[in-house]
């Protein structure tokens, strides 16, 4: 049987477990399992919803090109009594 290593990048629990399910494609057998965990260095903050600060902000309205075209002149109605 062959050794693979696989790699896999997740993110822990706000209780600080990690969660895995990997396919190792070896049904119903004994394997041993070394699991090196390694912290990644963050690049960004993150707010309250795990979205990066400011990622919001940058995408609404990220479509200037997108333009509704002129809706033409409002049509006379008839005054409500």
């Amino acid at each position: 049987m062959s050794t693979d290593i696989i790699e896999a990048r997740t993110r822990t629990t706000k209780e600080g477990v990690l969660n895995l399910s990997l396919n190792v494609g070896i049904p119903d057998a004994d394997v041993a399992v070394i699991v090196h965990v390694k912290p990644l260095a963050s690049t960004q903050e993150v707010d309250a919803n795990g979205w990066p600060m400011g990622f919001l902000d940058q995408v609404a309205g990220s479509m200037p090109e997108l333009q509704r075209a002129p809706q033409g002149p409002f049509e006379e109605r008839l005054a409500l009594d």
